[in-house]
């Protein structure tokens, strides 16, 4: 999935075109088909037919490019570039709410789309549904790092607007990390206290077995060195 929308969005680019608006929607549906169906020649012709239902969609439902796609058109600001797969590594502050940490970290946003405004939109893809917004760890920190890491790029500071989980599993395919800029606030602050707090217990050797939801631990691929013997066991 991943291959696919960097393989659509550099392709869309290479041919000249920036963001996605309601008026070039129909070009932008097509680009995508066609760069569906290069990265689907590899497939046997079973998969290609499932993949190809699950990104171009069916009579029945629309399919995720057009979810993707129609996320961007319905925004009103413009895009002038767009970071794909973009590394975020090295050395980093959080405040955690007693002062100022530097932390090393890496990763890797699916997607960054700097806006004409000076912000920027930070979107994660998710095949499955996105994770509790309370919980939410990877977004809000990499934004974080995001605003930080592109300080002067293009001869200007960003600051993030939107960052958004885009999932195909479960009721929403567009889920934002928050709804308001005091959502923002709290939402990045809950984040760096819970980063910070994280570092801490893994530098003291602190890893006590503390599911969020025991129903997970029997699907957990992390069974078989979690010191929880079983289901239940809380």
């Amino acid at each position: 999935m991943h291959e696919v929308f960097e393989a659509f969005f550099t392709a869309w680019q290479a041919e000249g075109h920036g963001g996605i608006t309601p008026a070039d929607f129909g070009t932008a549906q097509e680009v995508f088909a066609r760069v569906v169906e290069r990265q689907l020649a590899t497939l046997s012709d079973a998969e290609g037919a499932l993949e190809r239902t699950r990104l171009l969609g069916s009579p029945a439902a629309a399919g995720l490019g057009e979810a993707v796609l129609r996320m961007e058109a319905e925004r009103p600001i413009a895009v002038v570039d767009r970071l794909l797969e973009y590394r975020l590594e090295g050395h980093f502050e959080f405040d955690d709410g007693s002062g100022l940490r530097t932390i090393a970290l890496k990763g890797k946003a699916d997607r960054l789309d700097l806006l004409a405004d000076g912000t920027f939109r930070l979107i994660d893809y998710k095949l499955g549904r996105p994770p509790t917004p309370s919980r939410a760890l990877q977004l809000p920190i990499y934004a974080l790092c995001a605003e930080q890491g592109l300080a002067g790029h293009r001869g200007r500071s960003w600051t993030l607007g939107e960052a958004m989980y885009i999932a195909f599993g479960g009721p929403k395919r567009v889920v934002p990390l928050f709804s308001s800029a005091t959502n923002r606030q709290n939402a990045l602050a809950a984040a760096q206290a819970r980063l910070v707090a994280a570092i801490d217990a893994i530098a003291l050797g602190e890893f006590p077995p503390r599911p969020d939801n025991v129903r997970r631990c029997g699907t957990c691929s992390f069974s078989r060195v979690c010191r929880k013997d079983y289901v239940g066991d809380v």
